[in-house]
């Protein structure tokens, strides 16, 4: 090897070592560059953000106590709890005069409403047992509750039936009768679920 190229192969040797060296040292100084960058732009964007909420919570201010009002009529609006006493009381006394069984009742907390963000959904899972034309009586009473059985007693409250689960009774019972396939229902049950 001559001397010309053993200079060549080091000049090589040594870009080669030069760029290595950049890859290694400066690339990932870049990138965290670019990272912090990147952070302190989203830090100025929140920032921002934060300025502009408190300019709108300022000029709300001098209407504070009239927001506040219709913020607690609001929340009168929207019970909470799905208040089962009445729900129970208003079931049993459709349930009796319909002749059925009231079996369980299974209420969920009440949420806004899925049709119409204004008014509170309580969705509600009721068993009940007897023949199939009782059981229909027992809808139809069911979405009469909006007028309210016993006003002084029970509050009316709008039902929206959604679906209704029935299946033939057991083979003892006799007429017609109605049954439903809800775990742990004893036989000739209905389980439908309600929004009140």
């Amino acid at each position: 090897m001559t001397r010309r190229q053993e200079l060549i192969l080091a000049a090589v040797g040594a870009l080669l070592v030069l760029v290595a060296a950049t890859l290694l040292l400066v690339r990932p100084t870049r990138q965290a560059t670019a990272e912090a960058r990147a952070d302190r732009e989203a830090a100025v964007t929140e920032s921002q953000t934060l300025r502009d909420q408190i300019k709108a919570l300022e000029a709300l201010k001098p209407n504070e106590a009239e927001l506040k009002a219709k913020a607690s009529l609001a929340r009168a609006e929207f019970p909470a709890s799905p208040a089962l006493p009445g729900l129970v009381d208003a079931l049993q006394d459709s349930a009796s005069l319909a002749g059925v069984e009231l079996g369980t009742v299974a209420p969920t907390t009440p949420k806004t409403s899925t049709l119409n963000p204004l008014l509170a959904e309580i969705t509600t899972t009721v068993n009940v047992s007897g023949g199939y034309f009782e059981i229909q009586d027992f809808l139809v009473r069911l979405e009469s509750l909006v007028k309210g059985s016993d006003p002084g007693r029970v509050d009316p409250r709008s039902v929206l039936i959604q679906s209704i689960n029935l299946a033939s009774g057991d083979d003892t019972a006799t007429g017609d009768s109605a049954a439903a396939s809800a775990e742990a229902s004893p036989p000739r049950t209905s389980s439908r679920e309600t929004s009140s």
